[in-house]
């Protein structure tokens, strides 16, 4: 089987990460692939490592144009006079290659699917990595669903995110594969194992001694960096003795970040939560946590969220916003009502007062045996092999 994968972009965040993990899997097992880039990224020579990997044409994109437009625009496709000739080329190319089916990676690349499937007639398997808002951001109605129509079968990446599918978009049940996202579990144990807790608070400026609160992700609305902060109020104001927050893969930069940094300042946390920029060393920080929370208005099922887990950090998060209590269930950490902030700042202090809870090493455990890559990759060649 040749498989053409097709990608948003190449950025180094949760769905690309996972992408480039199953495409890694199957170059060993000397599989045929080809990926289809949307957009540019830190990851596209990770991906050139694997399979040869084209790159959708760009065009200027009209600055007071519609959704279409700016979506084309924030995606990075419209930047070319010679567009229509590139787009043809690329026809001759993928044409030429003769693949057995399309994985196509997250809802942005149904912006693609109308023109490719037009003369690409062969199966669809879209991998969908969002919830609600996210979908009725990254794609246009019309897309999404001629997307959801034509896929052959739809990968969700939670039970969330397929229960969002059939609720908001009458997608047949039958249709929908739930296939967890994962993580590099040895890489991150091996990471952790290698590192030192007290030379990376050391070196990013935190207490050796302080009962860390952390966070990660980008700086935006949906990562809900501005409730981490109000948390982070709460708890202080309850009980203030050796506690820090710290919020890893902020880039500090942007209105909303500076929002946040405003309200932070004017709570009086300026001493109290470090801000730490995108960083190589995400898993040996998030190893000194006591605590992770995911304080997410939405987050289909946050990898990272896995990294902590596997760490043994327990996870803290809120219900009815996607994979975060599907995972942690009762057993894992602590979920609190959507938005409750004063309940979530309670809830930590008491694991802090009463830490003998088993949340950490059951945590771990059902990452190994439940969210495993070697879970997860074996029902996406199982999916496969149905389409051969």
């Amino acid at each position: 089987m040749k498989i053409l994968f097709i990608s948003h972009d190449a950025n180094r965040a949760g769905a690309q990460i996972f992408l480039l993990n199953i495409m890694q899997y199957f170059q060993k097992k000397q599989m045929p692939m080809h990926l289809l880039l949307l957009g540019d990224g830190m990851l596209e020579k990770d991906f050139e490592a694997i399979c040869p990997v084209s790159k959708y044409p760009q065009e200027k994109a009209n600055a007071n144009g519609g959704f279409q437009d700016r979506l084309l625009k924030k995606l990075g496709l419209k930047d070319n006079n010679h567009y229509q000739e590139a787009k043809k080329a690329l026809k001759t190319k993928l044409l030429s290659e003769n693949f057995d089916c399309i994985y196509a990676n997250t809802i942005a690349t149904a912006l693609v699917m109308p023109e490719l499937l037009s003369y690409l007639k062969i199966p669809l398997i879209s991998h969908i990595h969002e919830l609600e808002f996210s979908i009725q951001m990254y794609s246009s109605a019309e897309n999404r669903d001629f997307l959801f129509k034509n896929s052959t079968r739809l990968i969700a990446c939670s039970k969330a995110v397929g229960e969002n599918l059939i609720e908001q978009h009458s997608v047949p049940s039958g249709k929908i594969e739930v296939i967890h996202s994962f993580v590099n579990n040895k890489d991150v144990l091996n990471r952790a194992a290698l590192s030192s807790r007290t030379d990376i608070q050391i070196k990013y400026g935190i207490s050796e001694k302080s009962f860390l609160i952390g966070g990660c992700g980008n700086a935006e609305w949906r990562k809900g960096l501005d409730i981490f902060a109000l948390v982070a109020k709460n708890v202080l104001g309850i009980l203030e003795e050796n506690i820090h927050f710290a919020w890893v893969g902020v880039k500090k930069e942007g209105e909303y970040y500076e929002q946040v940094i405003f309200d932070a300042t004017k709570m009086g946390l300026a001493n109290k939560i470090t801000f730490i920029e995108p960083t190589p060393e995400a898993i040996e920080l998030i190893n000194c946590f006591d605590v992770f929370t995911v304080t997410s208005r939405e987050d289909p099922f946050p990898l990272v969220m896995l990294e902590a887990a596997l760490l043994r950090v327990p996870i803290f998060g809120f219900e009815k916003t996607g994979g975060c209590s599907e995972f942690v269930e009762d057993d894992a950490g602590h979920i609190v009502p959507y938005l409750d902030i004063p309940a979530m700042a309670q809830a930590i202090i008491d694991y802090k007062k009463n830490r003998q809870f088993k949340w950490g090493e059951r945590a771990r455990e059902k990452v190994l045996t439940q969210y495993s890559f070697e879970n997860s990759i074996l029902k996406i060649e199982n999916l496969l092999e149905t389409l051969s």
